[in-house]
């Protein structure tokens, strides 16, 4: 009798003890969590693991702290990116903005021949217009970019697309002085994708060759087993090899120094609606010259 009382006293003891220590356990929990919500304490609870239910609740606590921490590193990652969008969209427009009403104030002074305020008037238009451009690709971009944003895929003739483009360019290619190498070939190609953002992307990326190529260009379309894949190669214009990829973020500029490296929003675009019909675009950059691929998948 006097052993079994001795037992059931141990017994109590060690589960006082337990008790003692599980509650030591929560209030420690409780402090760290405290800690943490108060900014005193920023990584994960640290606790001993002698109960499998308290290691399981903090695992939990442990993971909901990582999912938080990514959280709100994801959000400062997005704050920098909008004030790094609204920093370049004030520089761009600030430009031709203040261009356009010192040419009109010009104008305006009376100072001017018929001629000089002829010929200011449409620099000033031709500003106003590059402001407007810049504006409707902004707030395309924003609805490209928008989570709700849909784009039903269809079967499309990707050949006749590229026709209409480059024949839309020619007119600007003859301006610039740029004669382009084509290859298409005579095999049409159906690519599973949207009629409309396949046009898109390819005048962005032709619009691109406009602004900022003088010599070398190549526009190729072919069949690599069951992907369509156009190509494009331009110069480089200074972009440095590990930049490649840099070209479609928004406003990128080849090179700091020079206000003309601005790629303006096109090529984000390209690459957004490319992703938003489940396609695929990179770019590279061999010998100088910027090699850009865009690849859907072939309809069957």
């Amino acid at each position: 009798m006097i052993w079994i009382i001795l037992i059931l006293i141990v017994f109590l003891m060690i589960l006082l003890f337990y008790l003692i220590f599980m509650k030591m356990q929560i209030r420690n929990i409780k402090k760290q969590l405290d800690d943490y919500n108060s900014g005193e304490l920023n990584k994960k609870l640290d606790i001993v693991l002698l109960d499998k239910d308290i290691e399981s609740l903090a695992c939990s606590i442990n993971k909901h702290i990582d999912i938080n921490i990514k959280a709100q590193v994801k959000q400062k990652n997005s704050e920098s990116e909008i004030k790094k969008t609204i920093a370049s969209i004030s520089h761009d427009l600030r430009t031709p903005l203040t261009s356009v009403i010192g040419y009109i104030q010009m104008i305006i002074s009376k100072e001017l021949s018929f001629e000089k305020q002829n010929e200011y008037m449409h620099i000033a238009l031709k500003r106003a217009k590059s402001l407007q451009v810049l504006l409707n690709d902004f707030f395309q971009l924003s609805i490209i970019e928008s989570p709700e944003y849909k784009i039903q895929n269809k079967f499309v003739n990707i050949n006749n697309i590229l026709y209409e483009v480059v024949t839309d360019f020619y007119d600007s290619f003859l301006q610039e002085r740029i004669n382009p190498n084509i290859d298409i070939k005579e095999e049409n190609i159906i690519v599973i994708g949207n009629e409309v953002a396949i046009k898109r992307v390819i005048e962005n990326l032709i619009n691109n060759i406009v602004k900022h190529s003088k010599n070398y260009v190549f526009i190729e379309l072919k069949k690599d087993h069951n992907e369509a894949v156009l190509t494009i190669i331009n110069e480089a214009n200074g972009i440095k090899e590990n930049e490649a990829e840099l070209i479609f973020n928004r406003f990128y500029k080849g090179d700091s120094s020079r206000t003309d490296g601005n790629t303006g929003l096109g090529l984000s675009i390209a690459k957004n609606l490319m992703e938003k019909m489940n396609g695929h675009i990179y770019a590279k950059i061999n010998n100088g010259l910027l090699y850009i691929f865009c690849k859907w998948r072939i309809g069957e």
